[in-house]
């Protein structure tokens, strides 16, 4: 072997160098406190790295003698032993290769070793714990679906994002993000979503998909801690498993994924739900105001009961009723119920799931006297007058319940839910302050926010309930009905209805509404997880006369649709106490983001000018129904895609002698992009465009400041869609750069670039000036210059002109004050001394949010710097769900740049 080789020959310095990048490392979780960062580098980037020419040929040939290099097939080390072949380098061992290459028990697939496997080579002085430890840089270990391990302490895990969104007594919990090349956690099948959607129809709905493919590197993770940390994770994980159908999770119930132990840390990883929990939905969101959106409102809430029969349910071997199981969640509350967003217009358009089973009990249904049905003490607020324990020498009491506690827990969330789908927030909180009140004046404890006293349901919600059942608004008419046919029962001081009773009921009651109405509510979306078009949530009703006759004392008019504008999180009415922390406030093991930038609603009509600051509702007629900021029908129809080609037709009607530009929305594209994907011969409406896009570097600039983080998944749609478009066009791959730190990700593949986006954190106020110089920087000093590209097959290649550049800047322009004006000058005055022309560099700013000042700013930035008195007009701007062809081309193309008003 050579012993020796020198390691400041170039090869070894390049790989030693690009080891220590950042576009090698990834940061992963590791240590001994489980807070520690520690660097790893992902195989598919190694794997990335050798796969240029002659990279691995150039060291294999450097650290080999003459007579082992030709025993050495480069593919075979690619392929079995790149990662023992990285370590072995690091250690400045590359020559033990020859001798690895001999063993199967080498091979990259058993790493990391843990101890001296028999075949490691024994020199002197002995290397192996210097490999060991240098191996742990290529060695992050993978996240597998239904894990329970332990792992040592010296492990890295490939956690690239961890980030605190909750806390409680036993547990703390985060968001993370898994890096996509370990990551095993979800289902069998999940993987074969887009490629095979109908292998797991039966398993999950088409919405649920959708959200799994968004998020599918996006987790939940709970550390438990303190003394009973490791009793309460093997409660949990039991429970999750315990429920799940066939080996995989069921569909109304969060999903667990598995469980790990890194030294004194227990840990389980759950599902991400993006929109928080129903606490959060209900106090960020407003309420539905149209008959439309209250009905697809309920039939996705009514789904909890399912869950809840489900927990109830007998599950387990139905050979042997020894091992059938009833369990009992006794912790039902909003603060544990879940909500996943849906790929759609609407916010209503959601998935809900029950949460936190750490006080979930089970008990074998042959054993009626087994001490798993006493009392957890679970939720106070909302539990059932049975579990109350209204004195002193009670609180610690042990107490028989049965299944029909979580009945009352999820009829109180119902009334609550009720009042918000019908009034609002502002009036859910005034219903918890006289609920409270009145507990007080009755001669209860102070701050009880619970239902009932001495075992009646309080006066306070009787009145509440019947205010709403009063109202014979058509907007309300599934609130009302579910409220009179249901709650009620559900609420009842002794003999409660049983879960699957109550599931079958309200599952019905929502159909005969539907029939009723002659409606369809779209519900699940599409396989892919695309965007989902407002016919999939058409609504209709047959005739006037069919509205029930209930409505006979309401208004002679349906009410005007209402745009629900994002919102702030509103104060309670003066007087209001605040929630207690236990029922209301996100519990210990709530598992979702409480950050109300995250779950707002946004709305997805953003227009080129800014919104007034409100709406004034006047009286219309069926006929002029469909109005503003969504175009809705009179039961909140959406009737976008009608109103956009009556508007492409009275385009085309003023100006029939000019050729209509291409239009794409973003909806259409995702449509293109999934059926493309599923082999359908399917045209792009535009598709010739492609070609003047076509041998151009593209290069997205992602603007991650703190108020870009409530569009993180918009911007996920149009770099996917965009760089889906593009990869063809640009053979070196895409780049992607971020105005908040230096990682640079380049790619071909539209799904590593969105999973980076994922992966980063949105903090502070962007630097748009200081950071787009550095990124223009790389490709300002070869302008007009002719460049080498590398050498290939020991040829060296004609210098080639810079490729024209294209720049992709997503932003709401809420930057720093500084001179990015003088920064696109300055280019253009490079450009023209150069000889360049105006299609060498095209910036295109693609805008999120409706902020006046923003879009002022942007608009300076398109046409307000004179460029194109100079023919050099290489800037443009238009919003995110804007014409898909604009964003592409506005800032190349004069005919897409002039576009008319959006609200034109």
């Amino acid at each position: 072997m050579a012993e020796s080789y020198a390691q400041h020959n170039d090869t070894f310095q390049a790989f030693h160098r690009w080891r220590l990048s950042s576009e090698a490392q990834s940061s992963g979780i590791g240590g001994l406190d489980w807070e520690t960062t520690s660097m790893f580098i992902p195989r598919s980037n190694l794997e990335e790295y050798f796969k240029k020419p002659r990279r691995l040929e150039d060291l294999l040939d450097n650290v080999l003698s003459s007579d082992e290099r030709p025993a050495v097939d480069v593919n075979y080390i690619r392929n079995n032993y790149l990662q023992s072949f990285a370590t072995l380098l690091c250690i400045g061992k590359g020559c033990l290769i020859h001798h690895f290459r001999q063993h199967q028990s080498l091979r990259d697939c058993n790493m990391p070793y843990h101890t001296r496997p028999d075949e490691f080579p024994f020199l002197t002085p002995d290397i192996f714990e210097e490999f060991k430890n240098a191996q742990w840089q290529f060695c992050a270990s993978k996240l597998e679906y239904s894990m329970n391990v332990r792992f040592k302490e010296e492990t890295i895990l490939p956690i690239i994002l961890k980030e605190k969104i909750g806390e409680g007594g036993s547990a703390i919990i985060y968001k993370i993000v898994v890096d996509e090349s370990y990551n095993s956690l979800l289902p069998p099948g999940d993987a074969r979503l887009v490629r095979f959607p109908f292998a797991i129809t039966l398993q999950y709905t088409k919405l649920e998909q959708g959200h799994r493919l968004q998020h599918k590197n996006t987790f939940v993770l709970k550390t438990y801690r303190a003394a009973e940390a490791e009793q309460n994770y093997k409660a949990e994980s039991e429970a999750y498993m315990k429920l799940r159908w066939g080996g995989k999770p069921t569909p109304h119930i969060i999903t667990y994924y598995g469980g790990f132990v890194h030294g004194n840390s227990y840990n389980i990883i759950l599902e991400y739900a993006d929109r928080g929990t129903l606490e959060n939905f209900m106090r960020t969101t407003d309420r539905p105001s149209t008959f439309g959106d209250t009905l697809m409102f309920w039939k996705r809430f009514v789904n909890v009961t399912h869950g809840i029969m489900t927990i109830h349910g007998k599950i387990g071997n139905e050979s042997s009723a020894s091992q059938l199981l009833n369990g009992l969640h006794q912790d039902i509350k909003p603060a544990n119920i879940l909500v996943f967003g849906a790929n759609g217009n609407s916010p209503y358009d959601c998935h809900f799931k029950i949460a936190d089973l750490g006080l979930t009990r089970f008990k074998p249904v042959s054993q009626q006297n087994d001490p798993s049905d006493l009392d957890a003490f679970g939720t106070r607020a909302y539990g059932a007058p049975e579990t109350f324990r209204s004195h002193v020498a009670t609180e610690s009491s042990p107490l028989k319940v049965t299944p029909a506690v979580d009945i009352w827990s999820i009829g109180c969330v119902f009334s609550e839910v009720a009042v918000w789908a019908n009034d609002g927030w502002d009036r859910l909180a005034e219903y918890r302050r006289r609920r409270s009140i009145e507990v007080a004046n009755k001669g209860g404890g102070v701050g009880e926010y619970v239902f009932h006293f001495e075992g009646n349901l309080l006066d306070a919600v009787k009145d509440t309930h019947g205010n709403i059942l009063g109202k014979r608004m058509v907007e309300s008419y599934t609130t009302r009905s579910i409220l009179d046919r249901h709650v009620s029962d559900m609420l009842q001081p002794e003999i409660r209805p049983q879960a699957k009773l109550v599931c079958d009921k309200l599952w019905r009651q929502i159909t005969e509404i539907e029939d009723k109405f002659d409606t369809s509510v779209g519900l699940e979306g599409n396989f892919s997880g695309e965007p989902t078009g407002s016919k999939e949530a058409g609504l209709k009703i047959k005739s006037r006369s069919q509205i029930p006759p209930d409505f006979a004392h309401g208004p002679s008019q349906l009410p005007p649709e209402r745009h629900n504008s994002p919102r702030a999180e509103r104060k309670s009415p003066r007087g209001a106490p605040l929630p207690p922390a236990d029922d209301f406030a996100p519990s210990s093991s709530s598992i979702s983001e409480t950050s109300l930038s995250s779950h707002q609603h946004r709305s997805t009509s953003q227009r080129e000018e800014p919104r007034g600051g409100g709406v004034t509702e006047t009286p219309q007629t069926n006929s002029d129904q469909a109005g503003r900021d969504g175009s809705h029908s009179p039961l909140g129809v959406s009737t976008a895609e009608s109103t956009h080609k009556n508007s492409v037709r009275q385009h085309v009607q003023r100006r029939q002698d000019e050729l209509v530009r291409p239009t794409l929305s973003i909806e259409e594209g995702f449509d293109w992009k999934r059926r493309k994907k599923h082999n359908e011969n399917v045209g792009l409406p535009g598709v010739e465009n492609l070609t003047n896009l076509h041998q151009r570097d593209h290069i997205f600039l992602i603007d991650n400041s703190a108020t870009m983080d409530q569009y993180r998944g918009e911007i996920v749609k149009v770099v996917s869609l965009l760089a889906y478009m593009l990869k063809a066009s640009d053979k070196d791959g895409l780049d992607m750069y971020f105005t908040q730190n230096t990682h640079k990700v380049n790619s071909q593949k539209s799904s590593k670039l969105s999973s980076a986006i994922y992966g980063v954190l949105f903090v502070g106020i962007s630097d748009m000036r200081g950071r787009l110089q550095k990124v223009l920087q790389e490709h300002r000093n070869n302008l007009g210059a002719l460049i080498s590209p590398p050498r290939r097959f020991f040829r060296r290649q004609s210098p080639q002109p810079q490729r024209p550049l294209s720049f992709y800047i997503l932003t709401d322009a809420k930057w720093q004050p500084t001179d990015v004006e003088g920064l696109i000058k300055d280019l253009v005055g490079d450009m023209r001394g150069k000889g360049c022309p105006k299609e060498h560099v095209a910036i295109q700013f693609i805008r999120f949010g409706d902020d006046p000042a923003s879009i002022e700013r942007l608009n300076g930035l398109d046409h307000g710097l004179g460029l194109n008195a100079m023919g050099m007009d290489i800037v443009d701007h238009t919003p995110w769900d804007g014409n898909v062809w604009k964003q592409l081309l506005g800032a190349l193309n004069d005919w897409y740049d002039d576009d008319p008003p959006e609200n034109t």
